[in-house]
C-alpha cells in the first residue's frame, strides 16, 4: 500500500484523469478477478483509503454489491464502482435496475466458466485449448455474448412438440430457447423439485448468486409460460417418441464407484450438504481432489469443521476448464485454514468412524478417523436411453459429457437450435 499512495500521486501528476483501482497480481489473481469464494466488496476498504492520496476520481472494482456501492459513493468514499461480468451476463441489467425490474436482472454467479476459462495445474501450461481460451469475454449462462452469429433465436416456420426428460439446466435452457423460437416444449422431470445436482452445489455457503440463478429460472418458466410436470419419470422413450415430434433427453450423471471395502458407506456431496444428517459430519474426509470436493472442503472449514482432502494426483483441481482464479484461491485458502492435504494419495479402505489412507508414491499407510468419507471421484452420465437411437432423439447436458455450466447451457442451445 505504501507504493501505492506514492504511485497514484505519480500518476495523477503524468496526466491520468481517473483510477480503477483493485487489488492482486498474476501470482494472486483472484483479489482481480473475485471468484465466487471471496467476499462481496472485497476491495472497498484499500480503494477508499487510497482515495484519500488522490483529487482525481477513484473506482473500485471487485465483486462490488451495487446497493453498498451507492452509499459509498453517497458518502464520497469512492466516485464509481467497476463492473464487468454482469454486462457478460445481461447486457440490459442497468436498464433493468433504473425501470425497478431487479427480479428480471440474470446475476452472475463468477464462474468464470467462459469470461476468463484458462486454467493450470502444478506442472502444466494453460490446461484450456489455446483456441478457447483465447476467446475471452464470452460468458457461461448467456452464450449470445461475444458470440451472437452462432447463438441466436431463429423462430421457426415448422412449430413442434417436444418432450425434455429432465428438468435440470440443460432441459430447462433447451426449454426456454424451444418457446422463444415458437415451440412447445414439454419437461418431465422425476423428482419434485428442478435443477438436479446443482440444488446440492448452490448449497455451499458462498453460493448466494447460484441460489438467485435458480430463481430466475423459475420466474423465467413462468414468464415464458413453460409446462414443466414434476415427480413424472420417464422409463419407456419410445412411447414419447410417439407422442411427440422430438425428445430432448437431458438426465445428468451418477457418481463415480471404486471398488475398495467399505465404498459402499461413502456419502455423496448431496448427502453432505442437504441430507439429514448433515449437521453430524464434523471430520470430513473427501475422496477425491477436484473442483467439488475443494469447493465442499472449503465450504466445510468454514462453518467451523475439520475436512481432509486425499487425491491421487500431484494438484488439486488438475480437470480443464477451471479458471485460475477459482483453482488458485482454493489451492491457496486450503492451506491457509490448516485444511490437511494429501496428494499423490488415495483412500484404500473406508470403516465405521475411520478410513485408511496411502500415499502411493512413498506406499506410507495410516488410518484417519473421521465421521464421513465424501466420494469426491467425479461423475459419469447416466445412459438410461443411450441404447435408444432415433432421429428425432437428441441429448444435452451432462448425460452426453461431464462438464461445467457452460457445457451444460451452450450444448442446450446446439440442440434447440437445430430443431
Amino acid at each position: 500500500m505504501a507504493e501505492s499512495e506514492k504511485a497514484i500521486k505519480y500518476l495523477a501528476d503524468a496526466g491520468y484523469d481517473m483510477f480503477n483501482c483493485d487489488n492482486g497480481t498474476y501470482d494472486a489473481w483472484y483479489w482481480a478477478h473475485p471468484p465466487v469464494y471471496m467476499p462481496d466488496n472485497c476491495n472497498l476498504e484499500d480503494v477508499e483509503h487510497i482515495k484519500n492520496f488522490t483529487d482525481k476520481p477513484v473506482v473500485c472494482a471487485g465483486k462490488m454489491d451495487i446497493k453498498v456501492a451507492a452509499k459509498e459513493i453517497k458518502a464520497g468514499k469512492i466516485d464509481a464502482l467497476g463492473i464487468a461480468r454482469q454486462n457478460l451476463v445481461d447486457p440490459d441489467w442497468v436498464t433493468k435496475l433504473r425501470e425497478g425490474r431487479e427480479e428480471e436482472i440474470k446475476p452472475c454467479i463468477r464462474c468464470h466458466n467462459a469470461c476468463f476459462n484458462f486454467a493450470k495445474s502444478k506442472h502444466t501450461a494453460n490446461t484450456q485449448p489455446l483456441f478457447d481460451s483465447l476467446q475471452l469475454a464470452r460468458c457461461a449462462l448467456t452464450p449470445q455474448t461475444m458470440q451472437h452469429n452462432k447463438y441466436k433465436i431463429v423462430p421457426t416456420n415448422n412449430p413442434k412438440k417436444v418432450a425434455i426428460v429432465g428438468a435440470g439446466f440443460g432441459g430447462l435452457e433447451a426449454a426456454l430457447v424451444l418457446k422463444k423460437r415458437g415451440h412447445q416444449p414439454v419437461v418431465f422431470e422425476k423428482d419434485s423439485k428442478m435443477f438436479g445436482l446443482y440444488n446440492t452445489a448452490s448449497a455451499m455457503s458462498f453460493k448466494d448468486a447460484d441460489k438467485q440463478l435458480m430463481k430466475w429460472y423459475e420466474r423465467e418458466l413462468k414468464k415464458w409460460d413453460i409446462d414443466v410436470r414434476l415427480n413424472t419419470e420417464i422409463k419407456d422413450i419410445n412411447a414419447l417418441l410417439k407422442a411427440y415430434d422430438d425428445v430432448i433427453v437431458s438426465i445428468g450423471t451418477h457418481p463415480k464407484a471404486i471398488n475398495i471395502p467399505g465404498f459402499e458407506k461413502a456419502i455423496t456431496f448431496t448427502d453432505l450438504l442437504t441430507g439429514k444428517n448433515k449437521k453430524k459430519y464434523n471430520k470430513i474426509v473427501f475422496l477425491g481432489g477436484g473442483l467439488s470436493s475443494c469447493e465442499a472442503a472449503y465450504d466445510a472449514v468454514l462453518a467451523g469443521k475439520e475436512p481432509v482432502v486425499v487425491e491421487f494426483m500431484d494438484d488439486l483441481i488438475t480437470a480443464p476448464g477451471t479458471c485460475l482464479a477459482n483453482s488458485s484461491f482454493l489451492r491457496e485458502a486450503l492451506p491457509f485454514k490448516n485444511v490437511p492435504v494429501h496428494l499423490r494419495s488415495t483412500v484404500t479402505e473406508i470403516g465405521d468412524g475411520y478410513c485408511m489412507i496411502k500415499n502411493v508414491e512413498t506406499g506410507d499407510t495410516w488410518k484417519e478417523e473421521c465421521d464421513c468419507v465424501v466420494n469426491g471421484l467425479g461423475f459419469v452420465p447416466n445412459d438410461q436411453f443411450a441404447s435408444v437411437k432415433n432421429k428425432h432423439l437428441h441429448r444435452c447436458g451432462t448425460c452426453v459429457k461431464w462438464g461445467a455450466l457452460r457445457e451444460v447451457i451452450w450444448g442446450a442451445w446446439d440442440v434447440a437450435m437445430k430443431i
